[in-house]
């Protein structure tokens, strides 16, 4: 909020001459100056820049956080960080499904793959986007590993009573393979969880970044190594 001020030069002294010469034209105008900024003294006016009410945009990861200055209030969208108590198994964001896409979970295949069948019925082959876990059910069997079976075990039992699933896409939604790729939300008693970063925090799974899926590729790193 500013006072309108009068310029610098406003109450600059003419010299003499200025003034005998030009008293007579400047008398009136300058009474009735005076007269209109004594009015706005006192009825306590004053010309004010307007409020601002544009919302301040803060990015966290794949989220924006609106704050509205005016009310006070503050809405988070998708990916927001969590601030108020540990997620499950350590996690660190969480999300609105309502604009996911709901399915029906019909099995787990591995470490990171899932059978779904989406609202339309179509059966989907799901690859969960962003992560890597080690090898369990390859074709050459000298390729699957300890450590791929141990993930896949854990991923049968956090999905044991998993009916429903919500599926998030990225910019690419297939691989060459012609698997679906999605982040993969779950609802573990009322707090809806992501899939792939519940892999990476229990190290069942690595980060991998294969552009041009990098939505949660800056979250994602907290787990490398």
């Amino acid at each position: 909020m500013k006072n309108v001020t009068k310029p610098d030069n406003y109450n600059d002294s003419p010299s003499s001459k200025s003034l005998v010469s030009g008293l007579s034209g400047r008398l009136i105008p300058t009474m009735a100056l005076g007269l209109t900024l004594t009015a706005i003294s006192l009825t306590g006016c004053t010309l004010t820049d307007p409020v601002d009410t544009d919302y301040q945009v803060t990015a966290v990861p794949d989220a924006i956080v609106q704050e509205d200055p005016v009310n006070n209030e503050v809405s988070v969208q998708s990916g927001s960080s969590a601030e108020d108590g540990e997620l499950p198994y350590g996690v660190t964001i969480q999300i609105d499904t309502s604009s996911l896409i709901e399915c029906d979970l019909e099995r787990v295949v591995d470490g990171d793959t899932i059978i779904v069948h989406d609202p339309d019925g179509n059966r989907l082959r799901v690859r969960l986007t962003g992560i890597n876990a080690p090898e369990s059910v390859h074709e050459d069997e000298s390729k699957n590993t300890e450590e791929g079976r141990q993930a896949s075990q854990f991923m049968k039992e956090l999905m044991a009573d998993v009916d429903v699933v919500y599926l998030e896409y990225d910019e690419a939604q297939f691989d060459q393979y012609e698997r679906t790729l999605a982040y993969v939300w779950i609802d573990i008693d009322g707090t809806y969880v992501m899939v792939n970063e519940i892999l990476l925090a229990t190290d069942y799974a690595e980060p991998v970044y294969i552009k041009p899926n990098l939505r949660y590729a800056d979250v994602f790193r907290q787990y490398e190594g």
